[in-house]
This record gives structure tokens, sequence and C-alpha cells, in this order.
């Protein structure tokens, strides 16, 4: 606890010393120590993720999780978030982790079996899916295949990561540090002995500094700065360091202040010295540790670096500081090429290659291998904005560029005018074709061309059309140039000058194209990427962020991908796997995203430039952008795919934790139940893909992107089995996918529980049998009351016609015969008088038979079979009416009436012949009986309506009778239900109402000065 305090109080001195000159001159130091050539710094603190900012130890582990050691819990680092477990998560004694210690049954170091160290002696041990658990009974001592040390009494410490946070003490315990494989090696005060399993084999004697393994071999420092090499059985042997190291001046075998960094989890060596940072590798020489410098200008001294951790094969190396948390270091597999210089102008655009691996930009600033930029040459000419969009190469390197009015030729130094055209018209793209033709395109709908091997050739005009502005220019073997413009992409043929506008890309704005075996990339500015077949257009999926919608360049390597420049970094991608999506035989296209960490100076790459990027002779490919030109090989770089497991981090139910298991249980009312999945990925989100689909057991999945915390929100839906999939994009290729999954069980509720259903289908039943007996019984009655109610109705008016249509030309009858007697009785012989009563009563006889007849068709038309029957038809209304007529022509000659027929012989209605004969005869009756002189039959016909009109010279309609006759129904049920008789009424009206609703006809009647009208209105649906 005394060296503790000391420590933290010289520490404590340390910080406030460099409190004060950072109040000086913060923003500069802290900005310039941070920025490191080779690598990209991340610097993670608490105010970023971290628990506390001190970190005693750094190991990644067989699951390729980064594992810290914090005064506030053992810390979990998958790349893009921290995870700690502390107190509130496992049950630790302390949150103070010191370090890891291997596993002593099962480490090798190839699978890291490893645990933390917690200050009180906890042990938690690091399991599959970047999970823990707290197992002491696995870190027994001096179990049967662990040494057995003769003589001492104590015990032995486990040996931790190199540097130790504090001096050694004199009377420590021995260190056991396991090489793996049931071998051990135990460093006492004055000697290592080596043992396998609990059998000593050998001791190598020597009061050492520090004693590590490099690869299970023994090495140990002395005090005075020297290495030496612990070979079990033989001497102890000074070796030397080479290598790397070797080029510092300042280094020698013998120098104290040689800072060594070694990890007892992946035995892996490192030392410090002169702010560089070098690894140790053993060497077939057994007198030589040989060094590689993998750190430079990094000052581990300001930042109290104390733990280091380097991953060779992506090139991150992570140090852990005492005081200031994590620093993340990813070495750069790209370089920016510009001026360094303040002021100076790094925004480029065209380019031309200079020898093997040097470039020329249209402003004429030279870059190659050895040098950041110099000037070559600084003409007017280049001082033009447009100037630096396009520059065109001939075969012998000399090039062409232009000012929008000027098209000069510069030799392949760029530093002599060869040739200078004025141009009449403004032009900015130029294209040198494989058959050394020059194309000019103009700003305005015009194309140019030179021969570029005629020296007497200048500039002439080849075709006009409206295709705007020509942005970039590439020619297609044959005849064809296509012409990328603002107004999308033109097919032009050479020989014929047919210009075709390719559908599917009109008015996109075109930023470059690229051939390759018979396929042609377009990008373009906002609207993604297509390709180009013959004349079919493609447009191609884009990445998740949809940053490739503004795509720049395309540029193939000889390893089958393409390289894409955007607004905001560049994308790696097969070519192969967008050669299958345009198959249909790949339905995903994984991008891998690149930005400004791997050595960007920034993320806005340039395009709307001709060359839009160049591959070096040396395979070096040259990107324009916003700072300088990006260079980089693409043989050299290997993609950091997200390829690793994925794995269930926790489930948590209403904000408690579950445990993971093949199916989980949940109930019914679930509010929340919450996934978390975590894979172990160091480079950008981006690249990261995940997608999850809930669905119920045997349905086919929806997927859906996982958030970005990749947390997994499962909502309450019904109860049953489910499937919770989950699945990772591995990178390029088809079906590149890992996944997982979790079954999931909802129980049911109360209501779904097979006793619940079998009662209410039960209950069901019998309520529907009741219901059944019930709406029978009442269909029975209303049937009843139905019949009832027809009969009645048909017997009344069967009373009612026998009364009217009867017992009236009986009336007649007797009337006439007692005439007949009388005048018989008074001339005693046959007279005129006598014929004509016969005549009478014959009529009447007549009359009392039709009424009869129409009497039995009314009756038939009451049932609804019948109704259902009725013979529409085109009716000749004449007819009728002189039909009518002559039955009453008896009753009209002694009332002295005259019945006048004005209807055409060829007026003609659709409705029922017998029903209508009904209508019309009682109408004809009822106007006899009531008229003074005349009754007047006509027709009205006016498109599709018409209309029979009965005028009589009667005294007129009463009222209520009018108003009876005038009231519409909504359908001869609603008659039949809500009919209502006036008080003055004739049976004759009543069957002349029931019959026209019966046959929709509308009736209508109406008061005039000479009587009344009577209007039978019919509307020819079908005419």
């Amino acid at each position: 606890m005394e060296i503790t305090h000391t420590h933290g109080g010289i520490m404590l001195l340390k910080r406030l010393i460099l409190l004060f000159f950072c109040l000086i001159q913060i923003p500069e130091i802290y900005a310039q120590e941070i920025k490191n050539p080779d690598f990209f710094i991340v610097h993670y603190t608490d105010e970023n993720g971290l628990p506390q900012n001190s970190i005693k130890a750094i190991v990644k582990g067989r699951w390729n999780f980064l594992w810290l050691g914090t005064e506030d819990g053992l810390v979990r680092f998958d790349g893009q978030k921290f995870y700690t477990f502390n107190k509130s998560e496992i049950p630790i004694l302390s949150n103070r982790i010191g370090g890891f210690i291997p596993f002593t049954k099962n480490y090798t170091v190839k699978n890291r079996e490893f645990a933390a160290l917690g200050e009180r002696g906890d042990i938690i041990k690091i399991v599959a899916g970047g999970h823990v658990g707290v197992d002491t009974s696995t870190f027994r001592y001096n179990t049967p295949n662990t040494p057995s040390i003769n003589g001492f009494k104590g015990k032995t410490d486990f040996i931790q990561s190199l540097p130790y946070r504090f001096p050694l003490p004199v009377d420590r315990n021995p260190f056991l540090i396991p090489a793996g494989s049931n071998t051990y090696y135990v460093w006492f005060l004055d000697k290592v002995e080596f043992f396998i399993k609990n059998k000593k084999q050998s001791s190598v004697h020597g009061k050492f500094k520090e004693v590590f393994l490099i690869d299970s071999h023994p090495y140990a420092t002395l005090p005075n700065g020297r290495f030496v090499n612990l070979k079990p059985g033989s001497a102890n042997k000074n070796i030397r360091l080479e290598g790397d190291i070797a080029n510092d001046v300042l280094f020698s075998n013998n120098r104290t202040d040689c800072k060594l960094f070694w990890n007892n989890i992946s035995q892996k060596a490192h030392v410090y010295f002169n702010k560089k940072f070098y690894s140790l590798t053993r060497s077939e020489n057994s007198s030589v540790l040989s060094t590689r410098l993998i750190l430079r200008d990094f000052d581990f001294d300001e930042f109290n670096i104390s733990t280091a951790y380097y991953d060779e094969e992506p090139g991150y190396l992570f140090l852990g500081s005492n005081t200031n948390g994590l620093f993340v270091l990813r070495r750069k597999n790209f370089e920016a090429k510009k001026f360094d210089v303040k002021g100076r102008d790094n925004v480029f655009y065209a380019q031309k290659p200079v020898g093997n691996n040097g470039v020329l930009s249209s402003q004429g600033f030279l870059f190659d291998k050895s040098s950041t930029g110099r000037d070559i040459f600084n003409l007017p000419i280049f001082v033009e904005d447009d100037s630096r969009y396009f520059l065109a190469m001939n075969r012998d390197s000399s090039f062409w560029i232009g000012s929008s009015v000027a098209l000069t030729k510069m030799d392949k130094t760029g530093k002599k005018k060869l040739m200078v055209y004025p141009m009449q018209e403004k032009f900015k793209a130029l294209y040198v074709d494989n058959h050394d033709t020059l194309w000019i395109g103009g700003t305005r709908d015009v194309l140019f061309f030179l021969n570029t091997l005629d020296q007497n050739s200048v500039p002439k005009v080849l075709f006009r059309g409206s295709f705007g502005e020509i942005t970039c220019m590439l020619r297609l073997p044959g005849h064809d140039l296509l012409l990328g413009t603002t107004k999308g992409l033109f097919k032009f043929n050479i020989q014929s000058k047919h210009l075709e506008s390719l559908k599917g890309i009109e008015q996109a704005n075109i930023r470059s194209l690229y051939y390759s075996k018979g396929d042609t990339w377009v990008t373009t500015y906002g609207d993604g990427l297509f390709h180009l077949k013959g004349n079919k257009i493609t447009k191609l999926p884009l990445d998740k962020n949809r940053f490739l919608a503004t795509s720049h360049c395309i540029v193939e390597d000889k390893n089958g991908f393409f390289w894409i420049t955007t607004n905001k970094g560049l994308f790696q991608v097969s070519k192969m796997d967008l050669l299958r999506f345009l198959d249909q035989k790949q339905q995903f296209v994984y991008y891998l995203y690149y930005d400004k960490r791997h050595g960007f100076a920034t993320n806005e790459f340039n395009g709307g430039c001709q060359p839009c990027a160049l591959m070096l002779a040396d395979r070096t490919i040259s990107f324009p952008s916003m700072d300088g030109f990006v260079w980089f090989n693409p043989e050299k770089i290997k993609p950091e795919l997200p390829d690793k497991n994925i794995y269930i981090d926790r489930i948590e139910l209403e904000g408690n934790s579950v445990q993971e298991k093949p199916e989980i249980e949940v109930p019914d009312d679930f509010r929340q139940l919450e996934v978390s999945v975590v894979t172990p990925y160091f480079n950008n989100r981006n690249n990261l893909r995940i997608e999850y689909s809930f669905q119920k057991e045997g349905k086919n999945p929806v997927w859906l992107p996982v958030s970005n915390d990749f947390d997994i929100q499962i909502p309450n839906t019904s109860s049953g089995r489910h499937n919770l999939l989950i699945r990772k994009y591995n990178g390029f290729g088809i079906n590149n996918f890992s996944g997982k999954t979790l079954k999931i069980y909802i129980c049911p509720a109360w209501y779904e529980t097979p006793t619940f259903r079998f009662l209410v289908t039960l209950l069901s039943i019998l309520l529907f049998w009741i219901i059944l007996r019930l709406r029978t019984s009442y269909l029975l009655k209303k049937e009843r009351e139905k019949n009832l109610y027809k009969q009645y109705h048909i017997s009344r008016q069967i009373v009612a016609a026998i009364n009217h249509d009867i017992q009236t030309p009986l009336h007649y009858i007797s009337n006439s015969f007692s005439q007949i007697q009388n005048r018989l009785k008074k001339n005693n012989a046959s007279d005129y008088f006598i014929s004509r009563m016969s005549e009478e009563t014959i009529n009447t006889i007549n009359y009392a038979r039709s009424h009869t007849s129409n009497l039995l068709n009314y009756i038939k038309s009451q049932t609804s079979s019948s109704r259902d029957k009725l013979k529409i038809d085109e009716v000749a209304v004449y007819e009728i009416i002189q039909h009518s007529s002559q039955i009453l022509t008896g009753t009209a000659n002694h009332r002295e009436i005259q019945i006048i027929n004005q209807v055409p012989e060829d007026f003609k209605v659709k409705s029922d012949a017998q029903l209508l004969s009904v209508v019309v005869q009682n109408l004809l009756d009822n106007a006899v009986k009531l008229s003074l002189s005349t009754i007047t039959i006509s027709s009205v016909a006016d498109g599709d309506l018409k209309s029979i009109l009965i005028r009589d010279t009667a005294g007129g309609i009463p009222d209520d009778i009018l108003k009876w006759l005038n009231h519409s129904y909504k359908s001869y049920d609603d008659w039949l239900r809500n009919y209502d008789y006036p008080n003055h009424k004739g049976l004759g009206l009543v069957i002349v109402k029931d019959l026209t609703i019966l046959l929709n006809i509308t009736l209508s009647a109406e008061k005039t000065e000479s009587g009344s009208v009577i209007r039978l209105l019919f509307y020819d649906k079908n005419k």
C-alpha cells in the first residue's frame, strides 16, 4: 500500500506539470502528438466508452474480442463499443482487474485460454461468444500437472504481462510461467526452473530483471539492459537485437532505457526505444532477436503507456495508458500525396502517369514515390479552373489540355507547349481513343475531333445534337463512341453519325465510363451505378448508406475487384458479385467501405474529370481528392472483412437478464424483450450489415436491419413458437453469411389454452343450437303471418270484386228484363225498344264476363310465383283501348257518354298485356260512371318515356283519393305492408293502384277545369 501511495503521488505531480503546459499550448501539442504518419489513431476515454481511464492489461482472445483490465471492471471491446463486466454484472468482490492469466490445463499459444484476475483473487473466465463466468475452481495450484516446488512453503503467482506497474518486491513469490502443452517455467529470485508437468527438467541461475517467453521459448533481461537466452539444459547466453532497431543511431545492446512490453497470453514481445515501438521475434541464430519497426513518432512516456497489444494481421496496435485510456492505432494502407505547405492548392482532378511511379496533375504538380510534390510548370493556362478537369495523353506521353477557348498540346514533361489551337466554341472534355483520335466535347451540343497523327490536322466539328455538355467519353470496339453528358448517356456511331439516347439512364449526370470485356460500367452524380451491355442499361444496387449514389470513378485491379470513389469515401466490390447480380444468380452485393482512417486526408474524392484515376506501371492506383491524390497498391491491401462469428450478447426481458438457451420461454403479456448481438469487427461500422427476421415457426423470413446499437426489439405477438433469425454479411461472394437462430416460445394466454378453447367451442355449439331454434320458430311464425295476411288480402279483394263487377251488370240485366216485360204487357207485341233492350242486355252480359276475366287475372297476380312470371312484352295500347271501349259501349250509350280513342295504332309500351288491360278497363269504367259527356284516351312519347292519358268530364277526383293515387312506394312489398285506403274509394282504383305498382307504372292524377286526368307513365329501359 505504501508503494501504491508513493507511485500515486509521483503520478499526480506529473499530471499537474503536464496540465500546466497543456493550459499554455494544449491545442497544438495534443493534436501534433496524436497525429502519426503511419497509423490512424482513435483515442478512447471515459468520455467515449471506457468505464475509466486506467488500462492495466490488454489481450485479444480466441473469439477475437479485445479484453481490457481496468480499475472499474473487465472490459470487452468488439471494435465498435465497450461492455463492462463489474460487480453490477457478475459476482466478484472487487472491480479492480490487475491482469490476465492463462489456464494451466488447456492453455496453448494457439487456443489462448485465459482468465482475468481480480484484485481480491477473483478469477473471471473468458468463454465463447464474448461472455464471462466466475470460476475459481479452474485455477487451483499444485494440481498433478503443475510444478511441485521442493522446499518452498509459500505459493506461486502467475506471471503477468510486462512491464509491471510497480517494482517487484525483493521477497516476492516465485512466478509460474505456463509455456503451453503442460510445460512450465518457474522464476525464482535467483534462478529459472523448467518443468514438464510436475517434474523438474533443468534450471538456469541468475538474477534477472525480467523473464518472458516468445513462442514458448524463455528469454530474460539483465539489469544492465542485455537480453539473454534461457534455453533449457544450457547456460544462459547473451543475445543481441538486430533488425530495424539497429538503424537508430542512439541504440546499443547494453542500453538500459529499452522498455520491454510482453503479453503473457499471446507470448509476443515488443520493445520501446526512442519513441519507436518494435516487435521482437526469434531468429534461427539463437544469439539474435530480430526487431521490426511498428510505430514511430509516438511518445509512450507522454501518454503514460503501460501495456500494449499488437494484432499483426489486420495491423492494429492497442496501447493502454495508466491515466489516459486506450489508444487504437490502425496502420494506414493508403497514402495521401499532397503539398504539406499551408495555402497550397491540393484539390486535384485530371492527371497523367510519369515514369513507373509518378503522376503529373493538370495544375502542373509532379508526385512520385520519393517526393511530396513539386512544381513542373505554372503557365497561365493552368490557372483556369476548367483546365484541371481534363487531360488527354497521346501514345508518346505528350498530352492535351484546354482552357475552354484554347486547346494546347504539351510535351511529355509538361514543360513545353507544342501546339495551341484557338477554339471558336467553349469546350471541356478531352479524350484520346485507341485509334489516336482526339475527341473534344463542347459545353453545349457539339462534338469536335482531331487526328493526333496528322501534324496539319485541326479541330473540326463532327456532330451537333441536343445532348448538352459532354462530361466523359469512351470508344467502344468498332465504330461506337459513348458520350457521357449532363443529360444522360448517348451512343454515337462515328461512321453513320447516328446519335442514340440510351434508355434507362436519361437525364443522369454521367461522371465516368469504364469498359471491360464487353461490359461498360457507368458512374453518375446522384443516380448511382449502372451497367451497359449492348443497349441494355441495368441499375446496380447501392451500399446501405447510399454513398454510392454519388460515385465518381471505377478502377479494376488484377484480383477482380472494383475500386469506386464517392463524395464520402472509397468502396471495394467484387466484379464477379456484380456480374452474378446482373445474371440474377446473386441477390445481394457486398461493398467494403474505406474512409480516412485508412490513410486519406479527406473522405471526399473528386470526379467529373477524365481520366478520373490512374493505374501506374507498378500497379499503384492514384485517385484525385479534395485534399491530395490518394495512392495505394490494391495487391498489398488485404480486405478487412466482417467475417467473424456473430453471437447473442444478452437477452433482457422487462429489463432483467435472461440466460441464453436453445429455446427461451416468455409470458404472453410481456412488454419488452430485447436481444443484443455482438461480433468482433474493428474496422468501420458501415461495413457491418446485420439483419434479423422474427417470424412464427414455419413462416418465410422477412429481413429487417438491426439498429446501430445492435439491439433487436421483439414485439409482443401471437403465442406459439417463433424463430429469431440473425444473419451477418461476411463479405464478398454469393450467400456469404454468418447466422444465429434463437427460438422463442411465447406462452399462450388463459384464453388461448386448450381447455378454454374446448369450453368456448362447446358453448358456441350450444348457443348456435339455441339461436337456430329461436330463428326457426321466428321464421315459421312470420311465414304463417305472411300467408294469413296474403289470404286475407286476396279474399278481401275477391269479395269486393264480386260486389263491384258482378252485381252491377246483373242489376242492368234485371232492369232491362223488367222494362221488356212491361213493354210486352202494354203493347202485346215486339217493337224497336225491345230489340234495343235486348242488345243492351247482351252488352251487359259481355261486360260482366270481361270484368270477371280481369278479376281472375288480378287474383292470379297476387301470388309471388305469378309476380315472378310476369309476361313483359311490347303491348299495342290502341287494341287494349278499343277492346275496353267496346265492352263499355252499353254503359256509355246508356249514359250518353262518348269514348274517344286518340291512341295511334302503332303506339306500344312494355308491360304485361293482361294486367295492363285490367288497369285500363278499370280506369275507363270509373270514367264512364262519372263523366258527363266525353272520355278521351291519348298517348305521349318523349324519348324513353311513354304515357297514356285518360281525360274525363266528371266533377273531379276528391282530394284524399287524389293524394292517395299520387303517393309512391319503394316497392311492391312496401305497398303490401303500408297501403292505406282513402275513405271514398272504389275497388277499381285499388286494383289500378295495386297493379301499377306491380308493373312499375308511374300513376298520377290531377284535376282540370273540365274534369280529371289520369296518367300512366312507362319508362322504356331497353330502348
